[in-house]
């Protein structure tokens, strides 16, 4: 009885959340709450969750430190706090969706070698249910392939259309070639006969790569040092704030380079 009572505890502490969980979800996983929901496990929900309930008690921590340390303003101190707090959600949520697509995006990677082998049992059974089983038995295919095509057998199973079911699936794949081979699975010879695209995301995620160091040195160094000439002009020298701002756009920086990383990523998709 008492480990029924604390695990309905644990439940209860896990599933809450101080906002509307929908209005999270959408603010933080955004679109790729539908173009990966595949990849999107209850534990991701949790940690949307946790960071959301987290974002308040880090705006109240920030906003009394800096009041503190500085005895400057009250106000100056909510600003700060709400920027810490915003940034905070958008760091860590970040963080969350580029675990989401790296996830996918490895899903993607083997998508060259599954269609190409689902082909080629289309040719020796002309059945998609049995072309499947075939490949789960060459155990070639990853965790999530395997939940993939289980659920397409299980809908099979349902008695669900076929057709509608390859068309409906085709587009979990992220490249329009990927896609259309699958869903024209059942036409004779449908093979991938290359992948430059991979090639071509190499070369745009070194490029973009690059971009990003330009503008995290920019934002992470040069400005904390502008800004900082800036504010000793204007506040007192032994004030603590001349310091706590450049702190501040330096850890942001950084962080705002994180997040261009996982936008990047998601954009070579």
């Amino acid at each position: 009885m008492g480990n029924v009572t604390q695990n309905t505890v644990k439940s209860r502490i896990k599933n809450f959340s101080i906002f509307p969980r929908n209005l999270l979800y959408k603010v933080i996983l955004g679109k790729i709450k539908d173009s990966s929901s595949r990849f999107i496990v209850g534990k991701d929900y949790e940690n949307v969750r946790l960071i959301g309930n987290l974002a308040p008690i880090v705006f109240a921590i920030s906003t009394l430190v800096v009041y503190l340390f500085t005895q400057y303003n009250v106000l100056l101190g909510v600003v700060i706090g709400s920027i810490t707090s915003v940034g905070f959600l958008i760091v860590f949520g970040d963080y969350i969706r580029s675990k989401i697509l790296d996830k996918h995006q490895k899903f993607e990677e083997m998508a060259f070698l599954i269609i190409n082998s689902l082909s080629i049992n289309m040719q020796s059974t002309e059945s998609f249910p049995h072309s499947i089983e075939l490949l789960l038995s060459a155990n070639i295919v990853d965790e999530y392939y395997l939940k993939y095509f289980q659920d397409i057998i299980h809908r099979l199973n349902l008695g669900e259309n076929e057709d509608e079911i390859i068309h409906r699936e085709g587009r979990i794949f992220q490249t329009k070639k990927y896609q259309n081979a699958f869903q024209n699975i059942k036409i004779e010879n449908t093979f991938i006969e290359s992948d430059p695209d991979f090639l071509l995301r190499i070369r745009r995620g070194i490029k973009l790569l690059e971009d990003n160091i330009v503008i995290f040195i920019a934002i992470s160094c040069l400005l904390p040092l502008v800004l900082s000439i800036v504010l000793s002009f204007i506040l007192p020298s032994d004030s603590l704030i001349i310091f706590i701002f450049p702190l501040i756009y330096a850890i942001f920086g950084t962080l705002i380079l994180r997040f261009m990383q996982n936008r990047s990523a998601g954009d070579l998709g």
